[in-house]
Formats: C-alpha cells, structure tokens, sequence
C-alpha cells in the first residue's frame, strides 16, 4: 500500500486530498499542529487517516515520520495563511513558509541518499506571489512582484523548489493556487462569513458581516477541484509547476449577491457593514489565474461553477443551523467524494 504525509490535514484541502487518496487506496498520515482543535472540529472527515500532531517547525519530527513511514508523497499543505496577519510576526512567516520546506527539502535529500527511496513533494504556493500591480491572466511564467510577508515568503520558496529540483533531480512540485473554497473552510476567512450571515439571515437571524472593498476580484474555485489538481500533479510523469485556477474572475459583490440570493434574499444590504480600511493597499486588487499548463499537462480543469461553490457553503451553513451539529460526514456531497477506480500504485 502506498502512503502519503499530508501536513495540514485537518485544513480543507488536506481533508479533502486525505479522502481522494484514501478512496484510491493509499494509506494517509496526516500531521496537525499540537494543540489545535482543528482535528477534533475535522474528526467526522478525516476517518481512515493516520492523524498524528507535528509542529512544521519541528524538522526533527517531520524525519522521523519520513523514515517510519517512508511515503511515496509528500504534500505541504500547513503553514502560516493569513496574509493580512502576515504583517504581525514577519519573521515567523518566514520560518514557517520557507525554512520549513527548506529543511524538508534537504529531509528528503538524505532520506533518498540513504535508501535509494525517492519522494514526490508538492508545495502549496500561492496567488499572492504575483502581487498587487498585476493585470491579466497570469499563468506559471508571470513574474512575481510580492507585496506581503506572506507573499515574499511563498515567492522564495516557490524558487528555492525550482532550485533544488533543477540541482538535485527532485521530484518537487509547486501549485500556485488561486482562491479556493468549501463549507469546511473557517469562517475566520471571509468566504465563510459571508456564506454563514446568509444562512443566519435565512433562519431569521440579523448577522452582521463586515467587509472592505466589495470591488476585489478574485478567482474562486472550490477546494474539492483544487485538490484533484494538487494529487494529479505529483502522479503526472514529471515535475513541473502549475497554477491551479478557474480562469473567471468574480468581486466580493458578487458573492454576497450569490450567498444570499440562494437563501431567497435579495436585499443583502441591511447585514453588510462597510469599513474601507480593512482592505490593505499591498494586496492585489483582482487576481485571475490561467491554468492552461495544468488543463493540457494534468487534463486537469475545474468542474463546479462560482454559484454552486457558494450556494454548496451557504446550505451546509442551513443545515448546521438547522441540526445543533457543526461537522458531520453527512455534509460531504456524494457527488464530491465519488472518484475513478484506479489501481493502489497510481496517485
């Protein structure tokens, strides 16, 4: 049986890749960061993985798990993800985002000096490293123009894989992954809290969501698509990098319209709050990916539309209303966990 080290599993993205390749027939070791509540909030998705609790930072541990375990891949998906807290510890940013693969890199290094085993790595880079003054659909070869601790950090490593990868023959992917979403993404981000006012507000509730600029357009995909992208992409034959997008562009506007509408509501108006200043200069005003490389590359392309993403978040939302019940298996669409058989052996 193939395995997998997924970090950040109890993310959306783990969860979700966790179940395609657990569906495929590997076995998932799943790392958390100690003390999170995230695994318990996860529990009712993540059956079947091997949860095990590894702070990113602990190089130590994460060697210890590649020399247990002895993983076919590798998928980095943990590490620091607010941009706009970014600004508050900078150098932890840092560590975290690029020290941490760096070390990781160099586990993988000796591991396969030692054993002749050789690991498939995928980095989760992101959007963010084409900074603010962009224009344009941006595919691999766009240059990067970081405006954040955040974005300065996913830039260097996103190089320092190229780097190792063209040196040492790594295989080493990065995904630069535009704007992504599901019902289990938290509501400390603002898709979720958008997506949860509406299901208030549809049970008779006065929720009050406070946002910047309804104007920013961003390139939201579903998360369950994006992930079929980051799995496809370290089965594929060799290593390459690749923007993972839906190529249509949407503004926070349009997903209030969207979240609301779907719950019978539209007057979304007496449940915003407008408050200019959050929105910082430094942070790109529209962002549109094209994942031309990934669709002829990977056969890859992003199946749900921006209304069924949003509506998809808005009646989980309904239903834990409705229920008492925060996470349950139940929420997961049948159609989203319904994969191609394959053999174990394949990604």
């Amino acid at each position: 049986m193939n395995t997998a080290i997924i970090t950040g599993v109890a993310g959306q993205d783990g969860m979700y890749l966790a179940r395609r390749l657990l569906a495929r027939g590997w076995r998932v070791v799943g790392t958390t960061r100690p003390g999170s509540t995230s695994p318990v909030r996860m529990r009712p998705y993540l059956r079947g993985v091997d949860v095990v609790e590894a702070d990113l930072r602990d190089t130590e541990r994460f060697a210890e798990l590649v020399q247990a375990h002895r993983p076919e891949a590798v998928f980095n998906l943990a590490g620091f993800s607010s941009v706009g807290r970014s600004w508050g510890d900078p150098a932890l940013v840092l560590d975290t985002n690029t020290t941490v693969v760096a070390s990781m890199l160099e586990i993988l290094l000796r591991h396969r000096d030692a054993t002749g085993h050789d690991v498939r790595f995928f980095e989760a880079s992101s959007a963010e490293i084409f900074g603010s003054q962009v224009s344009g659909a941006l595919d691999e070869d766009a240059p990067h123009r970081p405006r954040t601790p955040y974005a300065v950090a996913k830039s260097a490593t996103h190089h320092l894989l190229i780097s190792y990868r063209e040196k040492y023959d790594l295989f080493a992917c990065n995904g630069i992954l535009f704007n992504h979403e599901s019902p289990f993404r938290g509501q400390q981000f603002v898709a979720g809290k958008i997506a949860r006012a509406a299901a208030e507000a549809a049970c008779g509730l006065t929720p009050t969501v406070t946002l910047g600029d309804l104007d920013v357009h961003r390139d939201w995909g579903a998360a369950i698509d994006i992930v079929e992208g980051i799995r496809l992409s370290l089965a594929h034959d060799r290593p390459m990098d690749y923007v993972l997008a839906t190529g249509a562009s949407h503004t926070l506007r349009d997903m209030i319209e969207v979240a609301f509408s779907s719950v019978g509501i539209d007057d979304p108006s007496p449940y915003l709050r407008l408050e200019p200043g959050m929105w910082p200069t430094t942070q790109a005003d529209a962002l549109l990916g094209d994942a031309s490389r990934a669709r002829t590359e990977l056969g890859w392309t992003a199946r749900r539309s921006f209304a069924e993403l949003v509506g998809d978040m808005v009646h989980v939302d309904l239903a834990r209303l409705r229920s008492g019940v925060e996470e349950d298996e139940g929420y997961l669409l049948r159609s989203e966990l319904q994969v191609p058989a394959a053999r174990a052996v394949t990604l």
